[in-house]
């Protein structure tokens, strides 16, 4: 059975929401990083045995890129899993899906404090823009005692 692209990203959405689901359960007796270690576990013997059916390698011409890419990625992920496990769901998803916004901000703001060619004002207003919509539209709330989790949780 061959499936279709429109499918593939809907049960990617799916297994996304169940897996945000699993961990807010699991951050009730596990650390973030005990997650992150169970998480990655699965992954890897998957992995593995993908590859070995396939009958190639998992091991890379550049293995010292890989690895600061896989720690990067997972501090990303515990750090995310530590907000959805602190902070109500719908506001650490919403937190995770504006990614794109906080790029946005993080490249602008590297441009001006480079001394850059000068920034497009239209720009800056798009990113603002960006940041008013999700607080209209999707109206995360994040309590006092959660401030903190909120911050750690702005993943690049």
């Amino acid at each position: 059975m061959r499936w279709s692209p429109p499918w593939l990203i809907v049960c990617a959405s799916f297994l996304f929401a169940t897996m945000g689901v699993c961990v807010k359960l699991a951050s009730a007796q596990y650390s973030a990083g005990e997650i992150v270690l169970y998480r990655g576990l699965t992954g890897a013997v998957m992995m593995l045995g993908l590859a070995r059916w396939q009958g190639t390698t998992v091991a890379r011409r550049v293995p010292a890129m890989h690895f600061w890419r896989s720690a990067a990625g997972v501090v990303s992920l515990v750090l995310w899993f530590y907000a959805i496990g602190n902070l109500p769901l719908a506001t650490a998803m919403t937190l995770n899906y504006m990614s794109s916004v906080w790029m946005a901000l993080f490249l602008i703001g590297g441009a001006i404090a480079a001394g850059g060619a000068r920034v497009d004002g239209r720009l800056i207003a798009t990113v603002l823009v960006g940041f008013a919509g999700v607080a209209l539209i999707l109206r995360p709330t994040i309590e006092q005692q959660q401030l903190w989790h909120g911050r750690d949780c702005s993943r690049a």
